[in-house]
């Protein structure tokens, strides 16, 4: 049983995980000396079959896709433009630089291209490749370079903060505070309405809220208690309690007139609840749908996501443990908290059908050809489809019964297990090929590799970091999106011990994958 590939693939994680974690003077090797290992072994004749490699990866940029679509929509409709602008730049920037010293060497175009998708480590690329010409000679020097480029592109990424003096824990915190600036707090303020104009005119609560892109949680009309919907019309005198955020507050302000401190005790019997979303029949819908709230009287004030507040607006789509705020009536307690779940353990973490159906989904997008003028038919690629799909359906929430989202725990399990998975069987079968291609080979192919990869990420990260003043967080996820670097984004996560890089690379990653490939066969055809 030694002499077998479950035994390879857990002895390559376990030697790997105990020497990535062993720290010299604050600094690891982290996840390159799982590779490192795997090389070696792979060397050694301990090989994995490539079943192993796919289905790592599978689920890997399942879970990453699943856990960065609302994030990705978000960062397209912000700075998308730029990031992808940035990781085409580093892309094209790498293209000449490699065929540009093969076209200095004279190099035939098929060792070029070899070069070109080794760097890259992307197998779609050299598929691309040799559909343009069919020879053993670009999988050669791509088995050559291949290994060298995933580890020279993830010690780079380990490597880059420290060459610019880069505090990781301070740029994570601008990127957080970043983050909040985007969804200001939501506060909470009572109001008298004073406002002469409410003499003699009513006005609906919801137009209010309509208006001010406020919550208005509890009210005192008439001084006496109100127990009725949106409906509900406002005059002169009448108190309420407002939810929204500072600017919000101070639009309304001069809309109902006096501000009013906490001392007004509403006689309604109110009760706020701080509760997790994760109750399967409302994760992945907007709050607006959710009928059950109207019938408690519960009201929504305000959602806290990922450390960050956003306004309980009824398009709102609830995502798995999301932190509501809500009023509703003392006596509905019970059945206010069944309905939003407060318990992340009783989610179903082992609901495997959103994760089947998503990876066939997205296989089955992968497979589709798409036509490009002057390049012909391409195709996205089993990782390409599934990222893409993930995002998709990570964005969506929920289609009818079936719920995407996964727990957080279910979230980190997949990516874990994927990831490791995936370099200790990527290591192995890149070792193999290692001594025969460096005899046959020599060592121009990875000189040229490797100083195009440092020449092409150094000068995009300077540029981005001091021209273009991004965080640093922003800068790891676009260049291991760009190169389409599942290590190498694993490499900036455990670095960070955040995901936020995922969600740059998500945002660039699709742009990514599809430009590689039009270069990769692009270069078949320029030499």
């Amino acid at each position: 049983m030694i002499n077998n590939e479950i035994f390879y693939l857990f002895a390559i994680i376990s030697v790997g995980y105990i020497l990535g974690n062993i720290k010299i003077r604050g600094f690891s090797l982290d996840v390159t000396a799982m590779l490192i290992v795997a090389l070696i072994a792979g060397h050694f004749g301990m090989v994995i079959s490539d079943a192993f490699q796919y289905f790592g990866l599978a689920i890997f940029i399942y879970a990453v896709g699943l856990q960065s679509g609302p994030g990705f929509f978000d960062t397209i409709k912000n700075e998308g433009l730029k990031l992808n602008l940035i990781a085409t730049a580093l892309l094209l920037l790498l293209f000449v630089i490699i065929f540009g010293f093969g076209y200095f060497y004279d190099l035939p175009k098929t060792i070029v291209d070899g070069i070109f998708t080794g760097a890259l480590t992307s197998v779609p690329a050299l598929a691309a490749a040799l559909e343009i010409k069919h020879t053993p000679t670009i999988s050669v020097i791509f088995g050559l370079v291949y290994p060298f480029g995933i580890v020279a592109t993830v010690l780079l990424i380990r490597v880059l903060p420290v060459l610019f003096r880069v505090d990781i824990d301070k740029e994570v915190e601008a990127y957080e505070a970043a983050q909040k600036s985007r969804f200001p707090d939501i506060l909470t303020r009572n109001f008298r309405i004073t406002n002469e104009n409410f003499r003699n005119t009513q006005i609906k609560k919801s137009k209010i809220e309509s208006m001010t892109s406020t919550v208005i949680e509890r009210m005192t009309l008439d001084g006496k208690v109100d127990q009725t919907s949106d409906d509900v019309s406002l005059s002169f005198s009448d108190v309420i309690r407002v939810a929204g955020t500072e600017e919000q507050l101070a639009n309304l302000s001069i809309i109902l007139g006096e501000e009013i401190g906490e001392e007004h005790e509403f006689q309604d019997n109110m009760s706020v609840f701080r509760l997790l979303t994760t109750n399967k029949e409302i994760v992945g819908k907007k709050i607006g749908m959710i009928k059950e709230l109207k019938s408690l009287r519960a009201i929504i004030t305000k959602v806290r996501r990922a450390g960050i507040d956003i306004p309980a607006y009824p398009d709102l789509t609830l995502r798995l443990g999301d932190k509501l705020y809500v009023v509703a009536p003392e006596m509905y307690t019970e059945k206010v908290i069944k309905l939003i779940g407060n318990d992340l353990l009783k989610y179903p973490a082992a609901d495997f059908l959103p994760i089947s159906l998503g990876v066939v989904f997205g296989i089955l997008l992968g497979s589709i050809p798409l036509y490009i003028p002057g390049v012909g038919d391409i195709k996205l690629s089993f990782v390409g489809g599934i990222l893409i799909t993930a995002l998709i359906l990570g964005r969506l929430g929920r289609v009818g019964p079936i719920v995407w989202n996964l727990s957080p725990h279910s979230t980190t399990l997949l990516k874990t297990l994927g990831q490791l998975i995936f370099i200790a069987t990527l290591g192995t079968n890149a070792g193999k090929y290692l001594v025969e291609s460096l005899e046959n080979n020599g060592i121009l192919p990875i000189v040229i590799a490797l100083g195009a990869l440092l020449l092409s990420m150094s000068l995009i990260a300077f540029t981005c970091k001091t021209i273009l003043k991004m965080n640093f967080i922003d800068i790891l996820g676009v260049l291991s999106g760009a190169m389409t670097s599942t290590p190498s984004l694993t490499m900036a996560n455990n670095m960070t011990k955040t995901d936020y890089p995922s969600i740059a690379y998500a945002a660039v990653y699709p742009l990514g994958l599809v430009l590689v490939i039009v270069l990769a066969q692009l270069g078949m055809k320029i030499m």
